[in-house]
C-alpha cells in the first residue's frame, strides 16, 4: 500500500499565522508595558516613603528635621550623608569625613564629596534613591554616581525668597505675579549677601576660608512646621541628567542638585531647571529646559519635580505619605504644597 503523504502549509497560511502572532504580540506589549511601569512606579513610592520615614526618625533622635545641605551650601555634603544611618547604610555614614567642613582645622582641608575617602560613597550606587523608571547613571562620564530623590526647598526658589527676587505685594501661591517664599521644611541657600542685587555669579558657599563657618542649610524643627506635616511635601523626583553629558540635575551629592522647588507644576516642558554652577550638558533632556548660566532676578536658582513616569511624579508629604502629583495639578495648589508656613488649605489631592 501506498502511504498518504499530508499536505503542509501553504506559504499563504504560514503568512497568515505570522501575521496573526504579530498582531496578538503587539496588543500585549503595551499590557507588558504598563505592567512594568506600575511596578516601578509602587517601587519608586515605596523609595519616597522610607526616605520621608528616615527623615522622621532623624528628627526623633536630633530635633531637628534633617539639614538640606551642609553649612557650607555646596561640596562638603548634603542630606545624603546624614540620612544613611536611618537607611540602614550606617557603614557608608561612618567613611564619610568632614561633613559641612566640620574638622577644617584638624584635618588641613576638609574633603569634598569627591575626594577619599568622601569618594567611597559618592561613587557608591544606593537603589533607594534610584528610580526604576529611570536611567542610571554617572554624572560627566565620572564613577560619581547620580539619583532621583531631592528635598523640598520651597515654593519659590533655592536662596528661600520671594521670586522673583525682591518682589512685594505677592503671595506664596503667586497673587499679582509675585511668588512670597513661605517656609520650607529643609533649609538651602537661605538668601545669601551675593543675592542682594537680585542675582548672582555663585553664592558664597561659606566665609572667613573655612567651610566650618558655614551659614547655609539650617535644620527646621518640627514646630516650624505650621501647616503640618500631612500637608508639607518633603521629597520629590528629579530625573538624571542624560548619559555622555555633563547634566548635573540628578548629581545629589552636590547643593542645587539635592532639592528641587514647586515654583512651576511637575514635568512643565516650559519651565526652566537653574543649575547656576553647575552644567546642563549639549544633551538637555528633551522638553525639559535647563540652563546653567548666572541665576537672575526673575529666574534664580532652582530645580523643578521631574520624572520619568506618564503623567505625573511621586512625592511624598513629611508624614511619610505618599502620593502621585499629576502633571496637570493645579500651579496654585502646587506651591501651597511647598510651603511649611504658607497657611494655605489646598491640596494637590483636589
Amino acid at each position: 500500500m501506498r502511504s498518504r503523504v499530508r499536505p503542509g502549509f501553504t506559504l499563504i497560511e504560514l503568512l497568515v499565522v505570522i501575521a496573526i502572532i504579530a498582531i496578538l504580540i503587539g496588543l500585549l506589549l503595551p499590557a507588558v508595558q504598563k505592567v512594568r511601569e506600575a511596578a516601578a512606579r509602587a517601587k519608586c513610592m515605596n523609595n519616597l516613603k522610607q526616605i520621608s520615614l528616615a527623615n522622621m526618625n532623624y528628627e526623633s533622635s536630633y530635633g531637628t528635621f534633617l539639614p538640606g545641605l551642609s553649612r557650607n551650601g555646596c561640596c562638603w555634603g548634603t542630606w545624603m550623608i546624614p540620612i544613611q544611618p536611618y537607611m540602614e547604610q550606617d557603614a557608608l555614614y561612618k567613611i564619610y569625613r568632614g561633613f559641612g567642613g566640620e574638622g577644617y582645622a584638624t584635618l588641613g582641608a576638609a574633603p569634598r564629596y569627591a575626594a577619599a575617602p568622601n569618594n567611597q560613597i559618592s561613587t557608591t550606587r544606593l537603589s533607594t534613591f534610584t528610580c526604576p523608571s529611570d536611567q542610571p547613571k554617572n554624572w560627566n562620564n565620572g564613577a560619581n554616581t547620580m539619583h532621583n530623590y531631592v528635598l523640598n526647598a520651597g515654593n519659590s526658589n533655592f536662596y528661600q525668597v520671594s521670586t522673583p527676587v525682591g518682589c512685594t505685594g505677592g503671595s506664596t501661591v503667586g497673587a499679582n505675579g509675585c511668588v512670597t517664599f513661605g517656609g520650607a521644611p529643609f533649609g538651602w541657600f537661605e538668601d545669601p549677601a551675593a543675592l542682594a542685587a537680585g542675582g548672582d555669579s555663585s553664592p558664597v558657599d561659606y566665609t572667613g576660608g573655612s567651610p566650618a563657618l558655614g551659614k547655609m542649610g539650617k535644620p527646621r524643627t518640627i514646630a516650624g512646621i505650621s501647616d503640618g506635616t500631612s500637608n508639607t511635601l518633603c521629597v520629590s523626583e528629579v530625573i538624571q541628567g542624560p548619559r555622555g553629558g555633563n547634566d548635573i540635575r540628578g548629581f545629589t551629592w552636590w547643593g542645587s542638585g539635592a532639592g528641587f522647588v514647586t515654583y512651576q507644576t511637575p514635568n512643565n516642558s516650559s519651565a526652566t531647571d537653574v543649575m547656576t554652577g553647575g552644567g546642563c550638558g549639549p544633551n538637555s533632556v528633551p522638553n525639559f529646559p535647563c540652563t546653567s548660566a548666572p541665576s537672575t532676578a526673575t529666574l534664580p536658582r532652582m530645580q523643578l519635580a521631574r520624572s520619568r513616569h506618564s503623567g505625573g511624579v511621586n512625592a511624598a508629604l513629611c508624614d511619610g505619605s505618599v502620593r502621585f502629583v499629576s502633571n496637570s495639578v493645579s500651579l496654585i495648589a502646587w506651591r501651597a504644597a511647598g510651603t511649611a508656613q504658607g497657611g494655605e488649605t489646598l491640596s494637590i489631592d483636589n
